[in-house]
């Protein structure tokens, strides 16, 4: 099959933790930490046919090739606001998967509907999740689905982590968002437009080791947003991020993080 033809609409990234080099080596290690969870997810999606396919703040494409592969869709599209991640997407894009730039809280997308809209840590980064939520009923085919991954709890008894959870919860509360909005998903779709399908908790857990190299990549980018430089002491921010970094290397040891993931479908009613 052609690569899908699109007809972009730019907008300016928004993404909390950045879109430079650092954010993409995070996703890369996000998405290798996260496959076995996603893909056991998104492959009972595919037990129905899906012709298109659109993968929600795609980034620089790690989520995109797996619903693709996962569903078998004959056609898949990542949509994402950020042409730094966009570039690398189309590098590596696999047969039957596109790209294109574009505001995902707008609609229409520049795709025809799909049968299955899919995001993973998206509906976190936004400030008026349940407004984007709704709109994305627009964006599919009749009885299509929209497939949600987000963070319902992430428990650590180490102390840098418990507080590197502490600041980003508040980071992305001022701005309007919602660290654990996994908890409220299901809440999140409107009656009038989605019959919530499926809604479950799955555990994750991950080395501390390797949730400390995310939070590290993260704080590096995070660690000079206004609101942190002016909440919290530099001297602080400096013990914190050097924890991490030793976290991070196994020089200090610190017991596994512990996430629950929420997984939502929501199918279209109509």
């Amino acid at each position: 099959m052609t690569q899908p033809q699109l007809d972009p609409t730019p907008s300016p990234p928004t993404y909390t933790f950045g879109d430079g080099d650092l954010a993409a080596e995070r996703l890369r290690l996000l998405a290798a930490a996260f496959e076995p969870s996603s893909r056991a997810f998104v492959s009972r999606l595919g037990r129905e046919p899906v012709r298109l396919a659109i993968d929600l703040g795609c980034g620089p494409g790690y989520t995109t090739a797996l619903v693709q592969a996962a569903t078998g869709a004959a056609a898949t599209i990542g949509l994402d606001s950020s042409p730094r991640f966009l570039a690398r997407a189309w590098q590596q894009a696999p047969r039957g998967v596109a790209f294109g730039e574009h505001d995902i809280t707008r609609v229409p997308f520049p795709a025809p509907p799909a049968d299955l809209i899919y995001g993973r840590f998206i509906v976190t980064h936004l400030p008026d999740a349940g407004a984007a939520v709704a709109r994305w009923a627009e964006a599919l085919a009749p009885r299509g689905r929209l497939a949600l991954e987000e963070v319902d709890t992430m428990t650590s008894d180490d102390p840098t982590l418990v507080r590197y959870y502490a600041l980003v919860e508040a980071m992305q509360a001022e701005r309007g968002q919602l660290t654990y909005v996994g908890r409220e998903l299901a809440a999140l779709a409107p009656a009038e437009a989605f019959v919530v399908e499926r809604a479950d908790t799955v555990p994750v857990t991950l080395p501390a080791s390797v949730a400390a190299r995310l939070h590290a990549l993260n704080f590096r980018t995070w660690r000079k947003n206004p609101f942190i430089v002016a909440s919290v002491a530099a001297e602080e921010l400096a013990r914190l991020g050097e924890a991490l970094e030793a976290i991070a290397a196994g020089a200090r040891p610190a017991a596994p993080v512990r996430w629950k993931m929420a997984q939502v479908v929501l199918r279209r009613r109509g």
